[in-house]
């Protein structure tokens, strides 16, 4: 009878065990506190990240440096001057001035990450060696960086950390022509350039047909330039008697020999910042100084060195010049 009775206490609390397990709930959140939904459930995920990590519309980051993106396509597969009127009147020359920084330009910003710190103020010397390119028709009319629309036919320049605007002088290492620009906009960016040039600055220095060339860029301070107090060289009269500088210089103008090779090392607009030029050299490398030679062609002060009988010994000079003291060397014939 005992052995009966224990038996079926047995069965009864297996069946019981098993009715709970099978049909208790799982354990709940107390009634107090609202159900939490698991994170992988689709509500969850669409609520905001904070603003400080989410990019703006215009690619900036909320109290960071704006982001640019930038795909290194050229601006077009075609011939880039198609459509362009040969006829239309170019800007020929700009005068530098003193002008109010755009405050917006002033801040860095990242493109491709790589970081940009923009000047501040026009602060001289500044002088950078690289390949200029230009750009045209598919930018014009467009809003630059100054706020200004595109001209392409104004002598403009886009450059990434220069002030906005500012005035640089631009030479063309393979050729000596040099003009003044007004840089308004920001780039080139995507591309080993220093600097993008308008069509009508890209024109005055020759380099529409090859779409860039080697250059050095210099920044103008407009407070430093100097006018000559004559009118500029006749055709007939020597540089010293017309050049006029303002300061007592510390080394001779001279007029180049008809028939020579010359290495140009420099071309200032102030005479002081070419002799200074022309001192370093003979410091550096006393044995130029028959060589060394200080012109004005009345607009600026060129260091040159010639003449030499050929072409060789003019290369060599020139590679001399950019090894050892870095200076931008351009050979020319007289």
């Amino acid at each position: 009878m005992f052995f009966h009775l224990q038996r079926l206490c047995i069965i009864t609390l297996a069946i019981w065990l098993t009715a709970c397990s099978s049909s208790m709930p799982p354990r709940q959140t107390p009634p107090s506190a609202p159900p939490t939904k698991p994170a992988t459930s689709g509500p969850a995920n669409t609520a905001p990240t904070p603003a400080n990590n989410n990019p703006a519309a215009n690619g900036a980051i909320m109290g960071g440096p704006k982001v640019i993106n930038i795909d290194p396509k050229p601006e077009t597969t075609g011939n880039p001057t198609d459509g362009i009127d040969p006829n239309t009147p170019l800007e020929t020359s700009v005068t530098p001035k003193l002008e109010p920084i755009v405050k917006g330009t002033t801040k860095p910003y990242i493109v491709n990450g790589e970081t940009m710190t923009p000047m501040t103020e026009v602060s001289t010397p500044f002088t950078q060696t690289g390949h200029a390119s230009w750009y045209g028709k598919k930018f014009h009319g467009r809003r630059t960086a100054s706020g200004e629309p595109y001209d392409m036919f104004k002598l403009t320049a886009a450059h990434r950390t220069l002030p906005i605007p500012s005035y640089v002088r631009i030479t063309n290492l393979s050729n000596g022509k040099t003009i003044m620009a007004r840089v308004n906009d920001r780039g080139p960016f995507g591309r080993d350039r220093i600097i993008d040039l308008s069509y009508a600055a890209a024109k005055q220095l020759d380099i529409i047909r090859h779409g860039s060339a080697q250059v050095e860029v210099s920044l103008i301070d407009p407070t430093q330039q100097t006018q000559p107090s004559t009118p500029p060289v006749a055709s007939n009269a020597s540089p010293q008697a017309n050049a006029a500088p303002a300061a007592a210089s510390s080394s001779a103008l001279t007029t180049l020999e008809a028939g020579g090779i010359y290495v140009q090392v420099g071309a200032f607009g102030q005479e002081e910042n070419a002799d200074r030029l022309h001192q370093r050299i003979f410091t550096t490398l006393p044995e130029t100084q028959s060589l060394l030679n200080k012109v004005y062609n009345g607009k600026t002060f060129q260091i040159v060195l010639g003449p030499y009988p050929d072409h060789a010994l003019a290369a060599q000079a020139a590679s001399q010049m950019r090894d050892k003291l870095q200076l931008p060397a351009l050979i020319f014939s007289r």
